[in-house]
């Protein structure tokens, strides 16, 4: 099994959550996943990092590329900050935990490195080669 990785560190602040898109969007087309696989991805991402990364300096963001998985992972983020934002319902709100449970096949809140990080993981889908 194959596995592309790529880690980022970037300052918590929403500006620049467009260099995540860039690099996640790098290794999602180095891995020929389809455009609706890493549309999913993105979203997960900037779910997160919309509702999370201002409770952090510097937030970094883990992407790996397996054969059959994708996963992202995001933090740290300071332990126990997280999971009321995660777990929260409003209802019919789209509120960060129902969005992720659309996007991806699992969350978890882990602890690791002294903080909370939110991995998220997906099944890939990969483009069909130009023979097929």
């Amino acid at each position: 099994m194959s596995v592309d990785e790529i880690a980022l560190t970037l300052p918590g602040d929403d500006e620049f959550h467009g260099v995540a898109h860039l690099v996640l969007g790098g290794v999602a087309t180095r891995n020929d996943l389809t455009v609706e696989t890493l549309e999913d991805l993105t979203l997960a991402l900037d779910t997160v990092l919309d509702r999370c990364a201002d409770r952090a300096e510097d937030v970094t963001v883990l992407a790996r590329i397996g054969d059959d998985v994708a996963v992202i992972e995001i933090g740290p983020f300071r332990t126990g900050e997280l999971a009321p934002v995660l777990e929260q319902s409003t209802g019919g709100a789209l509120d960060a935990r129902r969005i992720l449970d659309a996007v991806s096949d699992s969350v978890e809140l882990v602890e690791r490195d002294g903080g909370d990080w939110v991995r998220v993981t997906k099944s890939v889908e990969r483009m069909k080669g130009d023979a097929g």
